[in-house]
């Protein structure tokens, strides 16, 4: 007898698995059905206004997959009904600027950017490992899916079965910044997650988020020289980029795994959060690094020589590393490219930047 949370506390919802399942609520629906639809994982309104429609994103397999073709199965009900008034006023914030998408209800944040976290992670679940293997192992074992179902739970919020309190802040942290645009469609938009920890990262034109989806607020307050300058800055992508591995790496560092009291009644639960405790952890270089050179692209060596790496954002000081427009290419201060996304450009014609403590 399942002693999941879905069962426990709600009667017609559960994580289920398959191309034949609504990635929401679990119900059945099978090809044919009338209740059968698609959710783009990247809601149709972002690719359009982007121009990302036939954009590609990396699979785990670092296959290319258009995000047009990036959908999961997903009942009308939920679809139509539940997730449909979270995209309208997502999408109103969106055309409104920063200011008004980082006011926006903090439940609609944790659901549209908690979709878009499980619904990537619930279509590789589909698609096999090896492309002549049809049948066989999938790019995300229904083991891991399986490991998130707390988040999946949290989600049934979109159609009201789940609530938390108090209501702030809330399941999610949200880190917003003001990032620089560009008039090239394939400039405008990048993501970054995380399969073993809940964080993601989103830019949209001007609009940059860093979410971790389960601290409950734990790191909204984090105080550190590169995110307090990155705040007031407009951020170059590859700075978007240096604060999502900073804020990645110290989620990892400090994560803890909450227990929380649930209360069931009338098909509906209530999670009762209470205190997520500070957000510590130590700030090892040599640990950050790593993340930081993986999320750039470029070899750990290229950023790190002898206990010293740089920061795209500000020195040592404080002062802010301004960028004009997406034509900079900030420069591996120990190699010989630039960092994501110019992170196939040589520069060795180019003078070494020099680097800073960090």
């Amino acid at each position: 007898m399942p002693t999941d949370n879905h069962h426990l506390f709600l009667k017609n919802r559960s994580q289920e698995f398959g191309a034949d399942r609504c990635f929401i609520c679990g119900c059945h629906i099978p090809e044919g059905s009338p209740l059968r639809s698609r959710e783009h994982v990247f809601p149709q309104w972002l690719l359009r206004e982007l121009d990302l429609w036939d954009g590609t994103i990396h699979q785990l397999n670092d296959e290319l997959l258009q995000y047009r073709k990036l959908t999961v199965p997903c009942c009308k009900p939920c679809n139509g009904g539940d997730l449909s008034p979270v995209e309208v006023r997502v999408k109103a914030a969106f055309l409104d600027g920063i200011a008004a998408f980082s006011a926006l209800n903090r439940r609609d944040l944790f659901i549209w950017l908690g979709k878009i976290y499980y619904g990537l992670i619930y279509k590789e679940s589909l698609r096999p490992r090896y492309v002549r293997e049809q049948e066989g192992e999938r790019l995300i074992p229904e083991s891991h899916l399986r490991s998130v179902s707390f988040h999946h739970f949290l989600l049934q919020s979109a159609g009201g079965f789940v609530s938390w309190g108090p209501d702030a802040p809330g399941p999610a942290s949200f880190h917003f910044f003001e990032c620089l645009d560009d008039e090239r469609s394939s400039r405008r938009f990048d993501y970054m997650d995380d399969i073993y920890a809940p964080i993601i990262g989103l830019r949209m034109g001007r609009i940059g988020v860093v979410c971790i989806l389960q601290d409950w607020g734990r790191s909204e307050n984090v105080q550190q020289l590169q995110l307090n300058a990155a705040r007031k800055m407009k951020l170059h992508p590859t700075q978007f980029r240096e604060v999502y591995a900073r804020l990645s790496y110290m989620t990892k560092v400090s994560w803890k795994h909450k227990k929380h009291m649930i209360i069931g009644v009338n098909d509906h639960a209530l999670v009762i959060a209470g205190d997520p405790g500070p957000f510590s952890g130590t700030f090892v270089l040599d640990e950050y690094v790593q993340t930081l050179s993986h999320i750039w692209e470029v070899p750990l060596e290229a950023v790190y020589r002898d206990g010293f790496t740089f920061s795209t954002i500000c020195d040592e000081f404080g002062t802010h590393n301004v960028a004009a427009s997406h034509d900079v290419v900030f420069t591996a201060p120990y190699g010989t490219t630039g960092l994501w996304p110019a992170h196939r450009i040589s520069t060795a014609h180019l003078a070494p930047v020099q680097p800073v403590t960090d």
